[in-house]
């Protein structure tokens, strides 16, 4: 017995009676979200001992917890807004519309909403979603100006709550106003780069690009603002453990383990700073800082390199490390021949990957992966010379 075959004229539909059934699709779930909100407001749905409507649905409906919370929210704001829900259900509204509407609706909103719903369910009924959020944005706009003419207008509110998970995983959630996320936007989209081959997705190469952002400005902050100046990451290792394997560093803000790949990385190219201590742990005295590579060496390194060296990437100076060809704590010289400029992100993935880099007397940099690949890339730094006639 086959159920498929059973709904087969339900089934086998030409594009018209698809949109037609799709129609009635949205007609019939906007009813069902009112329905939803009035057993809601009934309160039978807790007789069984569910904490809420969402949980009910999610147990007795066999719902996922995102579709039960949408088909909750969507009933509340259509039983709120007797207009909208009177277009919805009378297929003026398609559910798109609907939800168009609802997303730019804060509570703060809401009186002017219930104010303005029957001439905004006229001026967007001919409109597509994509229009209809439009629309949409701009009346957000009107309804603050109104908002704010009652009353002198608020800071607006942006957020950003993260900890670390067990694995050391950065986990988080941020809410923005327009213009904090124009901002954020931008910035993401100034610093994300494609390379040739990149197999990366969108949200990892999104991801990678706020790790740039940060170490950038860990890197260039030179204003005063921050607690005691500190404008970089700053960890401490016993010089005792710089020889094992992995190495052994803990971060200064919170005391806890850095990943050994950062460990590294951070060491290649770093201020230095001794610090003597007696048998129980107490600070003796502290050393003055120096450099682990000489300013006037790293800029003998940028003429030669003009940017990182990964092959592929074009990363500007400013945005580099000097990487140490045998890593520094394994007693790589920090000289001339040993050093190469390597962006944030490809300095880490040099270090947690452990590629082979070799660095060739032409200036040629042949980078090389476990599984055998080797790309190569070359130095940059030079200024053009004049051709000749």
């Amino acid at each position: 017995m086959s159920y498929v075959a059973d709904f087969a004229e339900q089934i086998v539909l030409s594009p018209t009676e698809l949109l037609a059934a799709l129609a009635e699709h949205e007609q019939r779930a906007a009813a069902l979200a009112l329905a939803t909100r009035r057993v809601e407001a009934s309160g039978e749905w807790g007789f069984d001992g569910s904490v809420s409507i969402a949980a009910w649905l999610r147990h007795n409906a066999r719902m996922s917890h995102r579709t039960a919370t949408d088909l909750v929210r969507r009933g509340r704001f259509l039983d709120q807004f007797g207009a909208i829900a009177d277009a919805a259900v009378g297929r003026v509204l398609s559910e798109g519309q609907v939800d168009a509407i609802a997303a730019v609706c804060q509570p703060r909103h809401e009186p002017v909403l219930a104010d303005h719903q029957a001439g905004l369910v006229a001026a967007l009924a001919p409109l597509p979603v994509a229009d209809t959020e439009t629309a949409m944005r701009v009346w957000r706009q009107q309804a603050d100006a109104i908002l704010d003419a009652e009353k002198p207008p608020t800071e607006p509110t942006r957020e950003l709550a993260f900890k670390r998970a067990d694995d050391g995983v950065l986990l988080g959630r941020f809410t923005f106003d327009d213009a904090a996320a124009t901002e954020f936007e931008k910035a993401i989209r100034n610093a994300i780069t494609w390379e040739t081959g990149d197999t990366r997705t969108r949200p990892q190469a999104q991801g990678d690009a706020m790790f740039d952002i940060a170490s950038f400005y860990n890197k260039n902050h030179t204003r005063t603002g921050t607690p005691r100046h500190l404008p970089h990451v700053s960890i401490s290792v016993d010089a005792s453990t710089l020889t094992c394997e992995p190495p052994l560093a803990v971060n200064d803000d919170d005391q806890q383990l850095v990943d050994p790949a950062c460990t590294d990385t951070y060491l290649c190219d770093c201020l230095l700073h001794t610090i003597v201590r007696d048998a129980d742990g107490i600070p003796l005295s502290f050393g003055r800082a120096r450099y682990v590579v000489p300013r006037k060496l790293f800029r003998q390194v940028a003429a030669r390199d003009g940017g990182c060296r990964f092959p592929g990437c074009n990363r500007s100076i400013r945005y580099c490390d000097a990487h140490h060809i045998q890593w520094w704590r394994h007693q790589g010289r920090t000289d001339y021949d040993n050093l190469v400029l390597l962006c944030n992100r490809h300095h880490h993935t040099v270090h947690r990957q452990r590629l082979d880099v070799k660095l060739l007397p032409n200036g040629q940099l042949e980078v090389t992966w476990h599984n055998g690949q080797q790309r190569c890339s070359q130095p940059r730094g030079a200024p053009p010379k004049l051709k000749p006639r």
